[in-house]
């Protein structure tokens, strides 16, 4: 897609976004990442990959960002150290479609025409497609989904709250894709895809990741920089 975000035909404060996470607590987050990472390390990993994400997030031209956090503790905790303009919200909820109806209800709450949710791993996102993607859906009922390299969701955006979209769907197990492309059908709900992002979930994947961080590959605009000073530390080198 091309580079729309400095020719804006919406006003930004129609715009919203959350970030999906909870506390990075050692054993509780990055799992499957230990081994080869100690339960301290792929927590440390979570934690970055949260906050380069906020970094490059912030680049958009948004009227309200949202960290969107599983309890009040986690809510407490991430107000203080939140880079400007990002905002902490608790919507209490344990799975992943709950998370994203609430996380929406939250999102929609503030008035604005499209808004877009998106998980805490992956901070290789295009931001030139979820701008656009959002602006596409001011236009239309419609549904934005970005799909990882491994069949599940990175990203999801609407032009509506759309509570129908969520009941009766499992989010979690492969094929959540087809599954929400048929219930919007169902709905008569446009639906777009972004490209395919990878989450740092597996070994490879982490291998893969910290090559990129080091070689600069698919950087961001503003780099990875808490992500580079991890991986570039003793734990990571026998990754590269």
């Amino acid at each position: 897609m091309a580079d729309s975000r400095h020719q804006p035909t919406v006003r930004p404060q129609r715009l919203a976004l959350g970030v999906l996470t909870r506390i990075p607590v050692a054993g509780a987050v990055k799992r499957r990442l230990s081994p080869p990472l100690s339960p301290e390390r792929a927590a440390e990993l979570s934690a970055a990959l949260l906050a380069d994400l906020l970094g490059v997030l912030t680049l958009l031209p948004m009227g309200y960002r949202a960290l969107l956090c599983d309890s009040e503790a986690a809510r407490d905790t991430f107000q203080k150290n939140l880079p400007p303009r990002w905002q902490a919200a608790a919507i209490n909820q344990t799975s992943f479609e709950q998370q994203v109806s609430k996380g929406f209800e939250h999102l929609y709450a503030t008035g604005v025409e499209a808004a877009g949710i998106i998980t805490s791993d992956s901070p290789f996102v295009s931001l030139d497609e979820i701008y656009e993607g959002l602006m596409w859906l001011t236009k239309r009922r419609g549904l934005l989904l970005g799909p990882t390299t491994t069949g599940s969701l990175y990203f999801v955006a609407l032009s509506h709250a759309e509570p129908g979209l969520f009941q009766g769907v499992d989010w979690t197990s492969p094929g959540v894709v087809k599954r929400l492309e048929q219930r919007a059908k169902e709905l008569k709900i446009e639906t777009q895809m972004l490209s395919q992002v990878a989450e740092i979930e597996t070994k490879d994947e982490l291998v893969k990741f910290v090559k990129d961080v080091r070689t600069g590959t698919n950087k961001p605009i503003g780099g990875l920089p808490a992500c580079t000073a991890l991986l570039n530390g003793p734990d990571f080198a026998k990754l590269g």
